[in-house]
């Protein structure tokens, strides 16, 4: 007999194994008054659990480690912001004073208080942001109980090999936890392919599917379940032969991983001979060895918010030593440094006092940077400083506007008369890039591309804006689409723009790191992607094994003459490898100069 249960795949691969109920259990959250010192005992209580909530999740942030410590740094950063933000801990403290009741209760209140602001606003991402709202309350609760993270993790087994993990919702915590736990998928009854828990699910390489309804109350402790999050299935069977058939599978994966392992080796031309270039995603010293080993051209993308996630931010000199030690681990090839991209989502702790009502649309990215000149010059300088070790890159995120760009320069010219005015030499082919991640700066491309030495297309964010859907609300995240016609439109628009400059552009945002999207990024004129190392080899075999030329001719005629919503048709032709190629094309047209639109 086989119990099938059907959800939404957002980490794909195979997982077989028992599962593991994940179960909070329904914590009693006492309400009571109080008054005289009992006040002060229960503001005391709330501060301690702000206190251990967030050394729980600095522990984990601590114990991270290899490709996916960026994803799963920042998201932990956030729910600690989350933690100190005055708006929760601060008012619910404040509603102890003033009501007269218990800590708990006092921070339920303020929790609902919160949504309904939310839930009220007509901004629809902030109004979307109650799933982690919810994980940090919870969290919070939890610690109030004395049930909290220490608990969890002491009632999660020290090593879940072979395990599934079947829970009702999971924070980025529990995901980063199960995962050092080496837990072989995950189940959840909520979230969807774009909540916070699916992206380190995915950077993790974790076989996960969310959204079975009622999975809880049908699963089993200790039941043999097969996940296949490729067809966004649960089977939940004793079957022998199924369990033998999935087992098979999964040595085929693995044999698959292996043979993708050896296109690292070839050269970086498609199957026509047309170039191409990959960079890694990578902060760390540890990532940017493994970029070098897979045989990147470079980094393409340096978050610096990394060295923001302490309480004080960083000085120069701290800056300075991170790009130094990157540029020694990259033995001469370029290091893209994207300056400060705080705000939205990721505003970083010793940030959060910059935190506006609306963080998608408010003061994020080169805006703040601009708004804050100080600590703009102070990255600037540690960045230029760098160039003296190698080649160095800046990258401008969150560009809407022209004069934008040019303050930026402005200020990049006069850090760089200034230390050249104290002696301090600074590469003097320094390019300048800018991100294109929004509507604006993607409309704009030709126009940024005139000013700016590269462009960089983050799909994450452009998808995002674009659309104005929030990925990680379950709700409209299956509304999110990178294959959307609008986003596809852009992209085109971007490179041709780019072109008319003799500019490259690169895509560094999820787009580049996924198979899937490869060919119709090299059909639309792409020649650069950059992805965290992990995802290198796959990408590597797949662009290796296409056709160029009859890529460009597939997105060419599909894009002149479907009027579609979603190029998804268009994915499957390419997928299919039978892509039609034009008479008489040629294969040394330069990439990017579209002919007609």
């Amino acid at each position: 007999m086989i119990l099938a249960l059907s959800g939404t795949g957002v980490s794909d691969g195979i997982a077989v194994g028992r599962i593991h109920l994940l179960s909070r259990g329904e914590l009693e959250l006492p309400e009571y008054h109080v008054e005289g010192d009992e006040i002060d005992t229960q503001v005391h209580r709330l501060e301690a659990a702000s206190r251990s909530s967030e050394r729980a999740l600095e522990d984990m942030e601590r114990d991270l480690s290899g490709d996916t410590r960026g994803p799963a740094s920042d998201l932990l950063q956030m729910h600690r912001m989350m933690i100190r933000d005055d708006a929760l801990v601060g008012e619910a403290i404040a509603r102890i004073r003033a009501d007269g009741i218990n800590a708990e209760w006092a921070l339920d209140r303020q929790a609902a208080a919160l949504r309904r602001q939310f839930e009220q606003m007509e901004d629809e991402y902030l109004a979307l942001r109650r799933e982690d709202l919810d994980q940090v309350v919870g969290l919070l609760q939890r610690e109030l109980r004395q049930a909290g993270s220490g608990l969890l993790a002491e009632r999660t087994p020290a090593a879940l090999d072979g395990t599934v993990v079947l829970a009702e919702s999971l924070s980025p915590a529990e995901v980063v936890l199960l995962q050092q736990r080496g837990v072989a998928g995950l189940i959840t009854e909520h979230g969807g392919p774009w909540s916070h828990s699916a992206i380190l699910a995915r950077a993790y390489g974790i076989p996960t599917v969310m959204a079975v309804r009622r999975a809880m109350r049908v699963l089993r402790e200790g039941e043999p379940v097969i996940i296949d999050s490729h067809y966004s299935a649960v089977l939940a069977t004793r079957d022998e032969s199924l369990h033998a058939h999935y087992g098979d599978k999964l040595k085929l994966v693995a044999r698959k991983r292996r043979q993708l392992a050896r296109f690292l080796a070839e050269p970086d031309r498609t199957r026509d001979g047309r170039r191409f270039r990959l960079f890694g995603n990578a902060e760390q010293v540890p990532e940017i060895e493994r970029c070098v080993i897979a045989g990147v051209t470079g980094i393409g993308l340096m978050r610096t918010e990394f060295l923001f996630s302490g309480d004080e931010v960083p000085d120069e000199q701290r800056q300075y030593e991170a790009f130094r030690d990157a540029l020694a681990a990259l033995d001469g090839r370029p290091l893209t440094i994207r300056t400060l991209d705080a705000g939205g989502d990721k505003l970083p702790a010793s940030l959060t006092r910059f935190a506006g009502p609306n963080p998608a649309l408010g003061l994020r990215g080169v805006r703040m940077s601009l708004a804050l000149s100080e600590l703009f010059e102070n990255q600037l300088r540690a960045i230029l400083r760098a160039s003296q070790h190698g080649p160095v890159r800046v990258l401008l995120p969150m560009l809407t506007r022209l004069d934008e760009l040019s303050a930026a320069r402005e200020r990049i010219a006069a850090v760089r008369q200034q230390l050249e005015g104290e002696g301090v030499a600074v590469d003097p082919e320094l390019q300048i890039g800018g991100m294109i991640e929004t509507p604006a700066a993607a409309l704009q491309a030709e126009r940024f591309a005139a000013s700016l030495d590269f462009l960089s297309i983050g799909t994450n964010d452009l998808v995002q804006y674009v659309l104005a859907v929030d990925r990680q609300d379950e709700r409209v995240s299956h509304l999110f689409d990178p294959a959307s016609r609008a986003v596809i439109d852009l992209i085109a628009g971007v490179v041709e723009g780019a072109a008319r400059h003799q500019r490259p552009v690169q895509v560094c945002g999820e787009m580049a790191g996924d198979p899937r999207y490869v060919a119709l990024l090299m059909g639309l004129g792409v020649r650069e992607f950059s992805m965290p190392p992990g995802q290198l080899a796959a990408v590597k075999a797949a662009l290796t094994g296409l056709d160029a030329a009859a890529c460009h001719d597939e997105v060419e005629a599909f894009l002149r003459e479907d009027e579609s919503d979603t190029v998804g048709a268009l994915l499957d032709r390419l997928a299919s490898g039978a892509p039609r190629r034009a008479p008489g094309r040629t294969t040394g047209r330069s990439p990017g100069r579209r002919t007609s639109r």
